[in-house]
């Protein structure tokens, strides 16, 4: 599966495409994530909203965590 990644500097949103045939029947929101799905639920589209705050709680989560506790999970 080939994805396609985009940043739209201006709104600060990241889009991540697994699908770039598939037509979109309806979304789910949660938080700062909106996921694009098709009839069948299959993911389009990941949109990741105010995405620069969100990769760096990413990334300080990732360094927060123990090696231990990386190997475990």
């Amino acid at each position: 599966m080939k994805y396609k990644m985009r940043y739209d500097r201006e709104d600060d949103v990241l889009m991540i495409w697994f699908d770039q045939k598939g037509q979109v029947d309806h979304a789910e929101q949660v938080g700062q994530t909106i996921l694009h799905m098709t009839e069948q639920g299959s993911p389009i589209l990941l949109e990741i909203l105010d995405a620069q705050d969100f990769v760096m709680e990413v990334v300080r989560a990732a360094i927060a965590v123990e090696p231990a506790e990386t190997l475990t999970s």
